[in-house]
């Protein structure tokens, strides 16, 4: 028996499927026709949601630990990476102890003990790119602490959440685990509504400055996870048959569409022409195409408004002469947002190649030798979310590595976001940080109760 497949797709509220009057729909990137209907959220759907989870969040909220984690459903195995890290999510999850109160003193006077206890009402914003996998890692631990969660997916991509949602929702009270799709409205009703108390948010740094533009008057707690331009380093004592493949999943994964991947790549003057050649070898064999295709490596860039980005960069690189090691500017089919995928060779620092997140399939290699230099420019960006160093040497590794402007490091390994692992951004990559048992925090708020010894009634004769 194959996977099942979807056609149908609702809102759900209050543990209910709810329709309505206007449809939206998703595009197949591989061909640019429409996908299914999904109905848009209105104002009332919202209300309807917040009251619903305000309504849960005071019976959800004093259940236990263990309780909470029995809630917990899982979607079907499919043959896919993304299920298989959702279900490393949800796994994690599962097994995740509570976070014990913590004694911060304790003597014959007072003792104090801080607590954490969840939010309220969590509004779920949620990205294109991964939208099954970030949406869990919001979804999980906001449900574990105690908060409701109410989930936005992206306009690009509006069925994965909403049908996980459909699916899992009856396994907990109705109000606790909802969904809604919607346009480029419904986020802003979110953020600014007074009965959700917490936003969790994955996507753009300039969408995430407006998201705590909003929230900011109202006083919101606020994650926000944003957009990186990460620097890979590769140290001139590394086996380049070794590196050169990995760091070419590590810069093209998804076609990019990545949001730690490595997209400027650094190496030494002494091994550069070698591991050029190397890296241009591995992507240039792989195969481009549809996802039904067999054997396929890079797929589409997702929607149309990414597609004309990364367009507009193979056309600014082109037209400044920079060399392309690996493709060309077009002409490109445009029956599809398939882009194949392109290696710049040493492009200048300024270019919209090396500053800008293109966030599809062009990666500039850069040279470097001096280590003071080569540093100045890892963190010559208003972006850090990620970093990566290659080398033989771990001292040196550890050194660099610590000079990287960034709240996310990989040593000796391509960019792997784990379930167990706190991901947070510097700069402007993000305010605050989720993942891990530390990210848990992120959906808690704290409460410090003092309890002094001293006697409140007298002796008694």
């Amino acid at each position: 028996m194959g996977p099942r497949r979807f056609t149908s797709f609702s809102n759900v509220v209050a543990g209910a499927l709810r329709s309505g009057t206007t449809m939206s729909h998703g595009i197949n990137p591989s061909t640019r026709k429409p996908l299914w209907d999904i109905p848009v959220a209105t104002a009332k759907d919202l209300d309807d949601a917040v009251t619903a989870g305000q309504d849960a969040f005071r019976k959800w909220s004093q259940t236990s630990w263990k309780e909470r984690q029995n809630e917990c459903g899982k979607p079907p195995q499919f043959a896919d990476l993304e299920v298989a890290h959702s279900l490393r999510c949800l796994d994690f999850h599962i097994e995740c102890e509570e976070p014990p109160p913590e004694i911060v003193q304790d003597d014959a006077e007072l003792r104090l003990t801080l607590h954490h206890g969840p939010i309220g009402v969590v509004g779920g914003i949620c990205p294109w790119n991964f939208p099954l996998v970030l949406g869990l890692f919001k979804l999980c631990p906001a449900l574990l602490t105690g908060n409701c969660i109410i989930m936005k997916p992206s306009p690009y991509t509006p069925y994965t959440i909403n049908k996980f949602a459909e699916i899992v929702a009856p396994a907990f009270p109705p109000g606790v685990l909802q969904a809604l799709n919607g346009g480029t409205e419904l986020g802003p009703m979110i953020c600014d509504h007074p009965g959700i108390q917490k936003i969790s948010f994955t996507g753009s740094t300039a969408t995430g400055k407006k998201i705590m533009a909003s929230v900011s008057s109202k006083l919101k707690d606020i994650t926000l996870e944003l957009g990186g331009n990460s620097a890979g380093i590769i140290c001139p004592d590394v086996d380049v048959n070794i590196v050169a493949p990995q760091m070419a999943l590590g810069a093209f994964f998804n076609s990019s569409q990545l949001c730690v991947a490595s997209k400027r790549i650094f190496v030494h003057e002494d091994i550069y022409d070698a591991f050029l050649k190397a890296f241009v070898d591995v992507v240039g064999s792989w195969k481009l195409g549809p996802p039904t295709t067999e054997g396929v490596m890079l797929g589409p860039v997702q929607n149309e408004m990414q597609y004309n980005i990364v367009k507009s960069i193979f056309e600014d690189t082109a037209r400044n002469g920079y060399k392309f090691a690996l493709g060309s500017n077009g002409p490109f089919d445009e029956s599809s947002f398939i882009i194949p995928p392109a290696i710049i060779d040493n492009p200048p620092d300024s270019s919209r190649v090396v500053t800008e997140e293109a966030f599809g399939p062009i990666v500039p290699v850069l040279k470097w030798s001096n280590e003071v230099e080569l540093m100045k420019r890892v963190n010559d960006t208003n972006t850090g979310l990620g970093g990566a160093v290659w080398s033989n040497d771990l001292a040196r590794a550890e050194r660099l590595a610590s000079k990287i402007e960034a709240g996310t490091i990989w040593i000796n390994s391509f960019e792997k976001p784990l379930p167990q692992a706190l991901l947070v951004g510097h700069k402007e990559s993000g305010f605050g940080g989720e993942g891990g048992k530390h990210g848990l925090r992120a959906f808690m708020k704290p409460r410090m109760v003092h309890y002094y010894k001293s006697p409140v009634v007298g002796s008694k004769l």
